[in-house]
């Protein structure tokens, strides 16, 4: 163990907060790495494991049992069992069926919507402010038209007249099938 590891080992080894904050500061990105490639490149689980590793220290500090004599190695251990775990909850959780039967569009609908995708953001920008945010609110955000009504300081009227002028600009702006190719 290097010197720097020792001295932050003892540091939180007395609570102090700083030391703490190091560990964070040094650590995070590689448990994270660590995480990541041991979970098949799951990036929001693995940070959300990551952080469970910090706070796990933490926890152990509080209840008197710090890491003793590696630092680093406890905190792979930790991140080995938390990674472990979970890919055992997947697997049991899973059912063979939710894997082959899925809610998403066909390969070729989804291939198509890539396509589009850089057309409907340039088209999105041609729209006024208020028609850009009642189509993020609605579409994006996945607001009701009360809610969005409620956000806008608008009736719930005119928020569909405008959703509805939304699309339609949005609609005329988009290449017709065959000028996206």
């Amino acid at each position: 163990m290097d010197e720097l590891q020792a001295s932050l080992l003892e540091r939180i080894q007395q609570h102090d907060q700083v030391a703490l904050a190091e560990v964070y500061d040094r650590y995070f990105d590689q448990i994270y790495r660590y995480v990541y490639y041991r979970l098949n490149n799951e990036p929001d689980v693995a940070a959300d494991i990551a952080c469970e590793v910090f706070l796990a220290l933490v926890s152990s500090l509080k209840n008197g049992k710090p890491p003793r004599t590696s630092l680093t190695g406890w905190l792979y251990t930790v991140a080995r069992n938390l990674a472990a775990d979970h890919i055992k909850k997947k697997g049991k959780t899973v059912p063979l069926l939710d894997e082959l039967v899925s809610d998403d569009p066909p390969l070729s609908e989804q291939a198509h919507w890539v396509q589009l995708l850089p057309s409907l953001k340039v088209a999105l920008r041609h729209l006024t402010d208020e028609q850009q945010h009642v189509i993020a609110l609605r579409f994006g955000e996945g607001m009701s038209l009360a809610e969005t009504a409620t956000l806008m300081d608008k009736t719930v009227g005119a928020v569909k007249a405008l959703q509805h002028r939304a699309l339609a600009s949005l609609a005329r702006l988009m290449p017709t099938e065959g000028e996206h190719d």
